[in-house]
């Protein structure tokens, strides 16, 4: 699985994005974790690396609560992109919200692929990920 996918973590909280880092390079073996602190930062992470022929499929773990360019935002500006592109993305919102409404329009949003919980539940990951 280390090599099969590229990863992005989309998040502005640094210690969520370490522990996410450390979670998945030590616990699943894991080569490669991006960073982006919002939306607008993977955007352009998307747009830099599309350019790059790379056949691994990129796994964006995306927040929903962030500065600038919240996960919805991100979904929004996400539905813009080449659809060959997106065809390597799946997103997987990582959340600590409570608030229904936005579980319901995570869980509802034709692009989000799993909507786990923070801290990021390693073993609900990876057994998403073995059955791609």
């Amino acid at each position: 699985m280390n090599d099969k996918f590229r990863f992005l973590v989309v998040d502005d909280n640094k210690i969520d994005q370490l522990v996410t880092r450390q979670l998945l390079k030590i616990k699943l073996g894991v080569t490669e974790v991006n960073q982006a602190g919002n939306g607008v930062e993977a955007l352009e992470w998307i747009k830099v690396n599309s350019e790059v022929p790379d056949a691994r499929e990129v796994i964006i773990l995306l927040d929903i609560k962030m500065p600038e360019m919240d996960g919805f935002g991100f979904l929004e500006a996400f539905e813009e992109l080449d659809g060959k592109l997106k065809d390597t993305i799946k997103i997987i919102m990582v959340s600590s919200t409570l608030d229904p409404i936005d579980i319901e329009r995570a869980e509802c949003h034709k692009q989000v692929k799993k909507l786990l919980t923070k801290p990021l539940p390693i073993t609900e990951l990876a057994d998403y990920l073995a059955s791609l």
